[in-house]
């Protein structure tokens, strides 16, 4: 290795770059150099001479001031300062709440949960921002008074009505929670809600928004409904846009304006340049980097150009956010203890809102994927930015902390996608070099998260799927966080899964996710003959898969108990009777288990070749509360979990149809 490449690694060492890291199947990959200036630069270093590589080297000297502490709320805060110095601690309100001199180090008072500015005047004069986070974040313990419970998720695209004309929306999200909440379900959780974008045509998947702190108008409800959901089996987008959006259009002109303006007198900055994005993205389009150069960024010119029309937007936002909150009071007043189990994703589209909010925070020239995994043997490139880990402390993490401020007051629950990369973050060069890990400040991270749900009374379920490195877990259980277990990954080295009592019990368990096939897909395979319909697989290899699926079953047939003569019906009963009994605090069926689906939402790595985001529930939302199906859930969980629903045993079968 030349000394030239020996300086590059120091570098991206020091500026918390992976220089190495393991696979799922325990090759290592070594980061190229090529990869290490790219990720370099994203972080806004210059790498590409030896020159730049000794500029940075030399610039690399530690602050002697430190400029963000992290405490536990109620203990004792030191901040050491080189010399002598005056100091102030300023809240959230702007209050100035306590103020001193120190010398060597600065004595705090005892604080409670919350962000507070340091402003210190002397040798080393500056600002340190101090995080006061709660031990925990909130548990099911603190928050329900209960020990276990079990909720459902499913898609709300995917509801049928006999209003929604073609799509789930907020009024259905509402009325689908308050039924499972009359059977017995704590919680109900859905795909994320996050805006897509007007002006994006294309984009259907919840997972790649524009803006992950604002809500997706395609689900808001009109006034008078649009009519019965059709009665094709896949969602066409495009005609529904056409018809929800015109509806939109005419009742703006009617709209409640004094309700509205009273909205408005409390929303956020944010949100009204949001409501400027998608008013320009009309005439411009929605890759705000192909705009005006004035417009590339917030501000006056981009105010004047979206004009009278950002009103609209911003109303958008409105009835939304109030038919979203509508749907958490439905869920709690029929008796959900949780309500709505919201999702927050990786990351937002490059193109979108909340990068050109947040410019100065994003990482440039990268994106955010994953390297191969259970999901994904192959490695994913998921096309979504990444804030940086220095510029987004610099800027007091504002962007994560409304970001969940907004969402965890619409929930009981929110699930952060990804969590792991709390810790690390795979980011892959636009250049085309190969990907590599970014090392991300996994404790601040942690204290705003932490804060945020100890203000909403929120819980948080962080999806630890994938390369797990040592400790991510314990770290992440440490600080009141669920970790997700889907069972149907938790195997020994042979491939047996495990018995349904080794789940974790601070974790929310289920059986499959979005990105898996349905509880009856996975029993017949129907995800292994997708991958051979994309052209993943060989007629041999799809065999060979097959034959590995083979010995799942039987594996599951072991720990469940399940006869060989059982049918899809008790086969589906035993993995649900076996998730209840867990020790899983959380446990969540899919709504498509419930109900006998059979084709996935979501084949992972394709856009095109599989119909992503757009199934249907066969069944419709005025027709669940009385169906068979749900009445079965709720004995089959609510009898291991907690009291049934209903009491009267004779009003349903207690079997479900094969």
């Amino acid at each position: 290795m030349s000394d030239t490449d020996e300086s590059l690694r120091t570098l991206a060492h020091a500026q918390g770059i992976y220089l190495d890291f393991f696979d799922l199947y325990g090759a290592r990959h070594e980061t190229c150099p090529d990869t290490l200036r790219a990720l370099l630069k994203a972080l806004g270093t210059e790498a590409d001479s030896p020159a730049q590589v000794a500029e940075a080297l030399a610039a690399q000297t530690a602050d002697a001031r430190p400029t963000e502490v992290i405490a536990f709320a109620g203990d004792p805060i030191t901040v050491p300062m080189p010399g002598t110095c005056d100091w102030s601690l300023v809240n959230e309100q702007g209050d100035i709440i306590d103020e001193g001199h120190a010398s060597g180090v600065i004595n705090l008072p005892r604080l409670g949960v919350g962000y507070y500015d340091l402003h210190i005047t002397g040798a080393q004069s500056g600002r340190c921002f101090v995080m006061v986070r709660p031990h925990r974040a909130p548990d099911l313990a603190s928050k329900a008074h209960i020990d276990a419970c079990w909720g459902t998720t499913g898609a709300l695209y995917g509801l049928r009505s006999a209003t929604n004309g073609g799509l789930g929306n907020y009024r259905d999200l509402g009325a689908v929670a308050a039924t499972f909440g009359r059977a017995g379900a704590e919680f109900l959780g859905v795909n994320p809600l996050h805006a897509l974008g007007w002006a994006m045509k294309e984009i259907i998947s919840p997972y790649s928004p524009s803006h992950r702190g604002m809500f997706n108008i395609d689900h808001i409800a009109v006034e008078g409904g649009l009519g019965p959901t059709p009665d094709a089996g896949l969602i066409d987008y495009a005609a529904f846009r056409e018809r929800h959006r015109a509806a939109l259009e005419a009742q703006f002109k009617t709209r409640d304006k004094d309700a509205f303006a009273d909205w408005c007198e409390t929303c956020s900055d944010e949100t009204r340049q949001f409501a400027e994005f998608e008013a320009i993205s009309e005439t411009h389009g929605h890759d705000f980097r192909t705009w005006p150069v004035a417009l590339q960024m917030p501000g006056a010119a981009a105010r004047k150009a979206a004009g009278k029309r950002a009103e609209f937007h911003l109303w958008l936002q409105y009835l939304a956010d109030t038919q979203i909150d509508a749907a958490q009071r439905d869920a709690c007043a029929s008796g959900m203890a949780l309500g709505l189990y919201l999702d927050l994703a990786v990351g937002p589209r490059p193109d979108g809102a909340e990068v050109w909010i947040n410019a100065d925070t994003i990482a440039r020239g990268v994106t955010i994927g994953a390297p191969p995994d259970h999901l994904s043997p192959e490695g994913q490139s998921w096309a979504l930015a990444a804030h940086a880990p220095g510029p987004l402390a610099r800027a007091h993490y504002a962007p994560l902390r409304s970001m969940l401020r907004r969402l965890m007051a619409k929930c009981g629950v929110l699930r952060i996608d990804h969590a792991l990369g709390l810790l690390r973050s795979y980011w892959l060069p636009d250049d085309g070099s190969p990907g590599g890990y970014i090392t991300q400040p996994l404790d601040a991270l942690l204290a705003v998260i932490t804060i945020e749900a100890h203000q909403a009374g929120c819980l948080v379920v962080g999806e630890d799927l994938g390369l797990v490195p040592d400790g991510f877990r314990q770290a992440m259980n440490d600080a009141g966080l669920y970790s997700y277990a889907v069972w149907q990954f938790e195997a020994n080295h042979l491939g047996d899964i495990l018995p349904a009592d080794t789940l974790p019990p601070q974790s929310l368990a289920c059986f499959g996710t979005h990105d898996t096939p349905t509880l009856s897909g996975f029993w017949h395979g129907t995800d292994i003959d997708w991958w051979q319909r994309v052209g993943w697989l060989s007629s041999g290899d799809r065999a060979a898969r097959h034959s590995q699926r083979a010995k799942q079953r039987a594996s599951l047939r072991d720990v469940c108990a399940i006869p060989s003569t059982a049918r899809i019906g008790g086969i589906v009963d035993a993995i649900h009777g076996g998730l209840a009994h867990s020790p899983a605090a959380l446990v969540s069926v899919q709504m498509d288990d419930v109900f006998g689906e059979l084709e996935a939402q979501n084949l992972p790595g394709t856009i095109n070749e599989h119909p992503n985001w757009r199934r249907r529930l066969s069944l419709p939302i005025d027709a669940m509360e009385q169906s068979a199906a749900l009445l079965h859930i709720s004995d089959v969980m609510s009898n291991a979990r907690g009291a049934p629903a209903h009491q009267d045993e004779t009003d349903h079968p207690k079997e479900v149809p094969a």
